[in-house]
């Protein structure tokens, strides 16, 4: 998942998510969008990605099986922009912001998606076990009161999956305490934009989003508001923000890998992801 945008770059990003590129055109000698239908069709052709993430790593992983090129980008609106500008003929990324894109801009598909068995978590530092065991414990009562299937289905438009309303690891406090860097707030390391995981609102200031909703549950179990900073996203994977006392948590629709979990330790899995694969309609 996904790298810098400053406040202002991330309104100017979400705002071409929303209207899309008028202008497009077919790029010279490729084949129609719809007949992309899985990365076997890009032989050939540039599939764009977005720097960091486990959709980069799945394309490199199938580049020279499929043929295709490989096309970089920062952000996630860089990537998905591209297939609407004619610059590059699919993008793959999460499926959660890529069915989103494709609701706000219809001119473009989900054609394909790929089980790659990805879960997202919540991560702080190696050494705040304590606000680990508080995160934990508000998102397993949030799974068990409703809370939780309450804001899924606020973003997503139905039930949350059983796997991760069952996917709770049981805590006990003991003498670990919850240290932040501010007293008064549960600072959040996120990166915008990702729709609808943490995006900036229509007024161009408030973060709003699932990943938002749900810090919010962990930050009021804490007895305190949310404060969040938009930061670069591998600062956030790799965990450096922590001993820099930059935030306390990141939420950021980052995948679970052992490598992320080994440099920052994650809450519970909160939601089930694929790689999908975005493509324009003719």
């Amino acid at each position: 998942m996904k790298r810098l945008l400053g406040f202002a770059a991330a309104a100017s990003a979400v705002a071409l998510m929303l209207t899309g590129c008028a202008n497009y055109s077919q790029p010279s000698g490729a084949a129609p969008a719809t007949q992309i239908k899985d990365l076997a069709d890009l032989k050939g052709k540039t599939l764009a990605v977005q720097t960091d993430t486990t959709g980069q790593k799945y394309a490199e992983d199938h580049k020279a099986e499929f043929g295709y090129e490989i096309k970089v980008f920062d952000d996630l609106p860089g990537t998905a922009n591209a297939v609407l500008a004619g610059t590059a003929d699919a993008a793959i990324n999460d499926n959660g912001v890529l069915y989103d894109f494709a609701k706000q801009n219809p001119t473009t598909e989900v054609v394909k998606e790929f089980a790659t068995g990805e879960q997202y978590g919540f991560n702080v530092g190696k050494t705040n076990q304590g606000l680990l065991n508080a995160a934990n414990e508000a998102l397993a009562e949030a799974k068990k009161d409703g809370t939780y299937n309450t804001i899924y289905q606020k973003w997503f438009g139905t039930d949350a999956p059983k796997d991760v309303l069952d996917n709770n690891t049981p805590t006990t406090s003991g003498d670990a305490k919850p240290t932040l860097v501010d007293p008064k707030s549960l600072t959040v390391c996120t990166h915008l934009a990702y729709r609808p995981f943490q995006y900036l609102d229509e007024d161009n200031t408030t973060i709003i989003g699932f990943d938002v909703d749900l810090v919010d549950v962990i930050a009021k179990k804490l007895g305190v508001t949310q404060k969040i900073i938009d930061i670069e996203f591998g600062q956030i994977t790799s965990g450096a923000v922590f001993p820099a006392k930059k935030c306390d948590l990141g939420a950021a629709a980052i995948t679970i890998t052992e490598e992320r979990n080994a440099a920052a330790p994650f809450t519970d899995p909160y939601f089930d992801a694929t790689q999908a694969l975005l493509v324009k309609k003719s």
